[in-house]
This record gives C-alpha cells, sequence and structure tokens, in this order.
C-alpha cells in the first residue's frame, strides 16, 4: 500500500499537472503560426526530457522497428498539437478544448473496431451525450461564422489524431521507457516540422520564444513527468478525474485572462462532454493528456 504522504503528493501532481495542461490552449492566442507553437514546443519539450534522459540513465536504443512506430507516433502529435492550435486561434478556447475533449469517445470507437468487440452499455450512453453536446457547442455555441465552425471541425480531427497517437503509444510504452518515447515522439515533432519553417507565418519574435520555451519545458517535458509521477501511484480512474477537468480550466483561464464569453450553449455543453469523458477515461488503465 502506498503511505497517506505519498498519495497527497501524487494526487498534488497530478492536480496541477492537469491545471497546467489546460493553460496549454492560451498558447493559442500567440500572433504566431500553430506550426511555429507547435515545433518550439516539440523543440524545447525534447531538449527538456534529453537531459532528464541522461540523469535517469535511460535507454535510448530501438529496434528498427520500434524507431519508425516511434516517428509515427510523433508525426500523429505534430498534426495532433497543430490541428488543436488552429482550432484555437479559429474557434476560441472553449470550442478547441470541448471538441479536443471528445477523444475519449473516438479511442474507444477505434479500440472496438480493432479488436472486434461492441462497445458497453456505459461507453454508448457516454458517447451518445458527446455527440449530443458537439452538436449543441456547433449548432448554437458557436459565433456566426464559418471560420469558427471550421475551427470545431479541426478541433475533432485533433481528437482523432491524439486518439490515435494515445493508442499507438501505449502499444509503444509497453517496450520503451516512457521518457525516451516521450523524448523522441517530440524531437520527430520538432524535425518533421523544421522544413515546413521557413514557409509559415507569423514566426516568434520577442518573447514569444520565451513563452514557447515555457510551454515546451514547463507545460509539456515536466507536468508530463508529474503526470506520470501520479499515475503510478493512483489509480488510474483517480487520474482520469482530473484529465477530464482540463477543458474546465482552460476555458475559466480563457474567460479570466481574455474575456471569452462562457455562454449557456457552452455550459450544457461542457458539462456533457466533460462528465461522459470522465466515464469513458475512468475505464482505460492507458487515460494520459
Amino acid at each position: 500500500m502506498k503511505s497517506g504522504g505519498t498519495q497527497w503528493a501524487a494526487l498534488a501532481a497530478v492536480n496541477l499537472a492537469a491545471i497546467v495542461f489546460g493553460s496549454t490552449a492560451l498558447f493559442g492566442k500567440l500572433a504566431v503560426s500553430p506550426v511555429w507553437i507547435v515545433a518550439g514546443r516539440g523543440a524545447f519539450a525534447g531538449l527538456t526530457l534529453l537531459a532528464f534522459a541522461f540523469i535517469r540513465r535511460a535507454d535510448f536504443r530501438l529496434s528498427h522497428a520500434e524507431a519508425m512506430k516511434t516517428v509515427g507516433t510523433g508525426a500523429l502529435l505534430a498534426l495532433h498539437w497543430v490541428t488543436f492550435f488552429i482550432s484555437v486561434q479559429q474557434a476560441g478556447v472553449a470550442v478547441a478544448t470541448l471538441t479536443f475533449a471528445t477523444f475519449p469517445l473516438i479511442t474507444v470507437l477505434i479500440d472496438s473496431v480493432r479488436r472486434g468487440r461492441q462497445p458497453a452499455l456505459i461507453e454508448l450512453g457516454s458517447g451518445a451525450s458527446i455527440v449530443l453536446a458537439v452538436f449543441l457547442l456547433v449548432g448554437s455555441g458557436l459565433p456566426d461564422d464559418s471560420k469558427a465552425r471550421e475551427g470545431a471541425l479541426i478541433g475533432l480531427v485533433s481528437a482523432a489524431c491524439f486518439a490515435e497517437f494515445s493508442l499507438a503509444s501505449q502499444r509503444l510504452g509497453g517496450r520503451v521507457n516512457a521518457i525516451t518515447l516521450s523524448l523522441y515522439q517530440n524531437g520527430a515533432v520538432a524535425l518533421l516540422l523544421l522544413p515546413v519553417l521557413p514557409f509559415v507565418a507569423p514566426a516568434p519574435r520577442g518573447a514569444d520564444w520565451a513563452l514557447l520555451a515555457g510551454l515546451g519545458v514547463v507545460a509539456t517535458a515536466l507536468m508530463h513527468q508529474l503526470y506520470f509521477f501520479g499515475l503510478k501511484r493512483l489509480p488510474a480512474a483517480v487520474c482520469a478525474g482530473f484529465v477530464a477537468l482540463e477543458p474546465v480550466y482552460a476555458i475559466l483561464f480563457a474567460a479570466l485572462l481574455f474575456s471569452e464569453p462562457i455562454g449557456p450553449t457552452v455550459i450544457v455543453s461542457g458539462a456533457l462532454i466533460v462528465g461522459a469523458s470522465f466515464l469513458l477515461l475512468s475505464r482505460s488503465r492507458s487515460a494520459f493528456p
């Protein structure tokens, strides 16, 4: 059994990680191309994880098959992040985070198809709640603007990319050290986007670089280590509860810092999505942000 002090430390770690993860959507408010945001995030996170790997004397070796699969997950991560920040810039933090929060449903659907099993009743009910919430959000929770609706759809693409990334990473995680896997995935994000950077604008300038460093070092590398610390010491369902609250934190931060409105449709949709996501995540031992 874990000691009470260890459990409280794990709870604090997971809660802090979830709050900081919720703040990452705010970086989409920068006047910087999403491609630059993601490339900077991957580069700074990768360098931080490299330092962690050396300190912990992690095994850097991968088989050829593992290396190819790791690059593939890095490409999925890059696509997930880029589409997420595009969604933030086009539809706002609330819509982007809530449409992304549908990823547990997409994960269940993909996993059910691959395993050839029928979804459980609780999964079907949660899925119906999420679909209803998305219809509400897109139907009446968006500004009368085609760009906002496009941003909501891109948010769903981001959720699909993350669902596939999670499942692929879970399969790799059984064979590859977690720090090594995250290091190579973030490195792949930066390297895959590097050739595109000269052709996208606007690029980061001045203080933007410090903010991107914070996104990569603190909000990505360090917080993931905190989350994994908690995940090893707490039931997966407890950690999943904090994951499900990420959109709530993001929406509150956006309202306080950028005066983004929180209308009744957003509140109802958010409650449906967060509640259903919690149920789906609590059934998965591999839930992580």
